[in-house]
C-alpha cells in the first residue's frame, strides 16, 4: 500500500530532486505550493515505484493527484499503481500540456477536461518593469500618479517587518470566508518561512504606510509570484509593487508567472488588464486503467 503523509518543511530536500527532474513549469509544481498549502488542501506525499507522488483531498473527501515526478518510467508505474489501489481509477489534476503529453507517450488514455480557473498568468517582465506600449498606457498612468502623490519605498521583508505586513493582509482580506481565511493562512506561512522556502519578500510602503507585498522565487526558468497583495484604494500601488519589484529582482528572466485566477472575476479581469504574453494551460484527466 502507498502511504502519503503531510508535506513539511524539512522534506523540502528529498523532494526538490523530483520535482526539478519532471521538468514541469506549472505553478503547482513548486515546493512551496505544496508546503504553504499543506494544510489548507490537505496535500500530502508518498514515493512509489521511485516516482514522487502528490495528493489533495477537498473539503469533500475527494482526492485529486499530481503528475508523477521523476523519471518517465517511474512515473508510468506509480500512475498504474496508485490506480490500482483506486479500483483502477485516478484523477490527475491541474495538468499542463507538458504533463498530458506525457501521458499519450505512455499510451494512457484519459478523459480530458480544460480548467480555466487554474491557467497560470504568464508576462513578460521587461514589459512589467517598462509599462511600455499602448496596452499598457493606463497602467503607466497609475504608476505615474502614484510616484508623483505619495512618498514611497520598498523594503526587503525582514522579522522587523512581519508585524507590517500582518497589517496589510488584515486590511486587504477583508472577506472572512473560510477560502479567505485559508488564503491568509498560508500568506503568512510563507511570509514566516521565507528564507526556508527560497522566497524573496518586498514591502510597498506610501506615506508610511504598508500598501503592498510581493512574495515570489525562481522556479523551472520563470518567475513565480506567490503573493501580490495591495491596498486597492492606492490607485496605482499594484502597478506600483509590480515594477519596483521586478526592477530589483530576477533580471536574468524572461517571464512572470502570475498563477491562476482560481475563477475569482475581479482577479481575472486585474490579471487580464495587466496583457499576458500566454497562459499555461491545465486540464484533469481522468484514467481507468
Amino acid at each position: 500500500m502507498i502511504n502519503f503523509k503531510p508535506v513539511r518543511t524539512e522534506d523540502k530536500e528529498a523532494l526538490v530532486p523530483y520535482i526539478n527532474k519532471s521538468g514541469f513549469v506549472n505553478s503547482e509544481c513548486s515546493f512551496t505550493i505544496m508546503r504553504a498549502w499543506q494544510e489548507a488542501c490537505n496535500i500530502e506525499y508518498a514515493f512509489a515505484e521511485g516516482a514522487l507522488c502528490v495528493k489533495w483531498t477537498d473539503v469533500n473527501g475527494k482526492e485529486g493527484f499530481y503528475f508523477p515526478m521523476g523519471d518517465d518510467e517511474a512515473a508510468k508505474a506509480a500512475i498504474y499503481a496508485i490506480a490500482a489501489e483506486r479500483g483502477g481509477k485516478i484523477t490527475l489534476t491541474g495538468q499542463s500540456e507538458q504533463a498530458l503529453d506525457k501521458l499519450r507517450k505512455f499510451g494512457i488514455s484519459a478523459e480530458i477536461t480544460p480548467r480555466r480557473d487554474t491557467f497560470d498568468y504568464v508576462y513578460e517582465r521587461e514589459r512589467l518593469v517598462t509599462l511600455a506600449g499602448k496596452k499598457l498606457h493606463g497602467k503607466k498612468n497609475h504608476f505615474n500618479h502614484f510616484i508623483a502623490n505619495y512618498d514611497y519605498e520598498m523594503r526587503e521583508v525582514t522579522e522587523d517587518g512581519i508585524g507590517l505586513c500582518e497589517r496589510l493582509l488584515e486590511r486587504v482580506i477583508e472577506d472572512r470566508s473560510s477560502d479567505s481565511e485559508r488564503e491568509l493562512k498560508s500568506t503568512l506561512f510563507m511570509l514566516r518561512e521565507r528564507e526556508r522556502l527560497g522566497l524573496r519578500g518586498e514591502l510597498l510602503i506610501a506615506s508610511g504606510d504598508p500598501v503592498g507585498l510581493i512574495l515570489g522565487q525562481e522556479h523551472r526558468g520563470y518567475a513565480l509570484l506567490h503573493v501580490a497583495r495591495c491596498d486597492v484604494s492606492v490607485r496605482g500601488a499594484s502597478v506600483a509593487l509590480f515594477k519596483f519589484f521586478l526592477e530589483r529582482n530576477f533580471s536574468g528572466l524572461q517571464y512572470v508567472n502570475f498563477m491562476e485566477d482560481m475563477g475569482i472575476e475581479g482577479l481575472r479581469k486585474a490579471k487580464l488588464s495587466y496583457c499576458p504574453a500566454f497562459f499555461i494551460e491545465k486540464s484533469d484527466a481522468r484514467i481507468s486503467i
